[in-house]
Parts: structure tokens; sequence; C-alpha cells
């Protein structure tokens, strides 16, 4: 048998976490009576609920805990309101109190709830040695209401856009603030199957497309406030929709033109050209389009970031900063380790509401929770390497 040597927490000091758990409105944050509220740790050792209690009248709510076993575990508070789990940062300090300790719910609704597409994302890259080009595609999505967008059944996506029929190689693109299992393809259709919180949640995926999808088009099925498009080849060209073209950006030595649009409309059709390449050209390795992504990601935070918040929230609903993992615009910048944590508080979450009698389902979540806790295991390993 081999035995795991971990580092152990030889403090044991008592902490202490203490917040409040409101509901956001358009006028106010009301205080959330008698909710239930959990104490999670997650580890490479063992991982699980520690502790739960439920709020006072005024939405307030306190824990004590002592740490115990690796170091490196996680402690987070989490509720479930209204069918969708919402849970706070990491504690890092022995007493954590204010808004890294408070959680703000939403309604739910499967009904008309406005999604806006806040910013639109396209890198084309070289060709590989293959031929095929690798695409990668980043939303922002806007959720600027005081309700969480649901599916009105399990089988349908909260939100979806759709890739070209010649899209090959379909990946989620592991930079987003979607876990994989949460996006998923069927044919020429991605759907989206996690609520969406008010606030903005950005999720990325990537294809490869061969030379003969090119001239490629890109209809817009929604409209958009920010498009940008990059493009690694010099002779590529993106026309079609009202775009500019800024100064290149280089990323991992490379270079990639760079195209900007706002306010582009519904039903408007961005059309990419590239040249068609032979010879020796057409070994070029791999790019880096991962580090775009990434790259892409941090300029449209920082975009969505300056844009003026609703009155709403303005008026005292902080519905950006701590509410659920898709209301907050810094869960873009998360460690995978910290992704991982809110993958698995997903995980049980949904496992509680259906509660399933059968074997095979209890198997099956199980499974996938091992599965989790070993990516979280070494993703916490990778977190403790020196820089």
């Amino acid at each position: 048998m081999i035995v795991l040597s971990l580092p152990a927490d030889t403090t044991h000091a008592a902490r202490r976490v203490a917040g409040r758990v409101v509901r956001g409105t358009r006028q106010r944050e009301v205080p959330v009576a008698k909710q239930w509220v959990v104490l999670h740790r997650v580890g490479p050792d063992h991982a699980g609920p520690l502790d739960s209690t439920r709020t006072g009248s005024d939405g307030r709510f306190a824990l004590s805990y002592r740490p115990s076993g690796d170091t490196t575990a996680i402690y987070f508070v989490s509720t479930s309101y209204g069918g969708v789990a919402y849970f706070t940062a990491p504690l890092r300090a022995p007493v954590v109190t204010g808004d890294d300790a408070s959680l703000t719910v939403f309604d739910t609704s499967s009904g008309p709830v406005p999604i806006k597409v806040g910013g639109r994302h396209l890198i084309v890259g070289a060709p590989l040695p293959s031929g095929l080009r690798p695409i990668a595609e980043v939303f922002d999505l806007q959720n600027d209401s005081t309700i969480t967008k649901i599916a009105a059944d399990s089988a349908s996506p909260v939100w979806s856009t759709h890739i070209p029929d010649a899209a090959q190689n379909f990946q989620v693109n592991p930079s987003g603030s979607v876990a994989s299992g949460a996006i998923e393809r069927q044919g020429t259709s991605v759907g989206l199957y996690v609520p969406i919180s008010p606030g903005i949640r950005q999720f990325a995926f990537m294809y490869d497309l061969p030379q003969s999808a090119f001239p490629l088009s890109v209809p817009f099925e929604r409209a958009s406030d920010v498009v940008e498009v990059l493009l690694e080849e010099p002779t590529a060209q993106a026309r079609g929709v009202a775009l500019r073209e800024v100064p290149p950006v280089s990323m991992e030595g490379r270079t990639f033109r760079r195209f900007l649009g706002q306010n582009i409309a519904a039903n408007a059709v961005l059309r990419v050209d590239v040249l068609r390449m032979i010879g020796p050209e057409r070994q070029r390795v791999y790019l880096g389009v991962g580090a775009a992504v990434v790259a892409t990601m941090l300029v449209a935070l920082l975009f969505a970031a300056r844009r003026a918040r609703p009155r709403w929230a303005v008026a005292g609903v902080a519905a950006f900063r701590r509410s659920a993992p898709a209301a907050t615009p810094v869960v873009v910048a998360e460690s995978p380790s910290q992704q991982l944590v809110r993958a698995i508080a997903d995980l049980d979450a949904a496992f509680e509401r259906v509660s399933p009698n059968d074997d095979a389902a209890r198997a099956a979540y199980e499974a996938r929770r091992a599965d989790l806790k070993r990516q979280l295991a070494d993703a916490l390993a990778a977190d403790r390497q020196p820089a």
C-alpha cells in the first residue's frame, strides 16, 4: 500500500467565519432568514462538509472550525437558493467577516431573462501542419437583471450559439469561468448548461477548420457591444461588419493583427479571408491560441469593469462582487484549484437537489467527485511550486 505524505496543519488554531445571506433586488438587499449555509473543506487528503447552520432573521450566520490535515486545504461557505448553489471565496484569514463572508442570492426563472453579449472575441490561428486552422471563440455574457436565468428543463441549454459545419476537434478552453462539463456541442450548436446569475460570465471554446471553410462567414445571432478579431496571418482580413484595425498584439513570440468593433447588430455577418497556404509555410507549428484566449479574456474583463454598472447595483446590490460563481467578474482570474473547488460545490449541490435513490446514479456522482478531487490535488500541488 502506498501512503501519501501530506503537509499537516500543526496550528489547529480556531477560525471563524461570520457573514450574511441576502437576496439581490433592484431596490435593496433583502436578508434571507432560516437559510441553510454549509462550511466545506476541500483538500488533497479528503473533502466534504464540516458544519452547517441556519441564518437568523437578519440573514446573519457564524461558524467556527479548526483546520486539519493538509495545509493546502481550502475552506469556504455555500448556500443553495432556488436550486442554484452560491459560495464564498476561499476563507484565507483566521477570522473572515463582511463581504468576503457574505453571499448574495437571486430569484430564478426559466422565462425570458435578457442575456446580453457584452463582448465576442474570435481568434484565427495560422495553419497546423495538417492544414487545419485553430479557432478560438470567447463570449462575455451579461445578465443585468436581478434574476438568475435557468434552463426550462435538463435537456435545454440556458444559452447557446453556433459554430461552422466543418468544425473539428471541438474542446472547451480551460481558461474560461465555466467548467468543461457545463458546455456541450451538439452538431453545430454549442450550449451552456449552467445558470447565469446577475453579473458577467465568460466562456471559451476552440475548434479547427479546414482550408475549405474559408472565406469564413460568422453570423451574429445576437447584438454584441464589443467585437474583437485576432488574426495571426499578416495577409488575413476581417470584413463585413464595422471593424477598425488597431495596433497588433504579440503573445508568446507570435503577432496577431487586431480588429475592433462596437455595437454590432444582430444578423450581421463577419467575413474572414485567408490566403491558401502552400509549401513550407503550411508546416508552421500550432500557435499559442490558449495564450491568446487568456489575454483576450483579461482585456474583456478590464473593459467590463470600466462599464457603468446598472443603477440597482450602484444602489446597493453588490452582485458583481460576491454572488454566485456566475455573478462575479473576478472569477475569470481564478486559479485552476479555485475553479475545481467551484466545480465540486456545483456537483454536490446538483446531487443534493436530485437526491437519486438508484445506486448507479450515486456511483456516477461519487466517481465524478473523486475525479475532481484528484484534479484538485494536482492543481494544489502545482500552486505550491515556486514561481
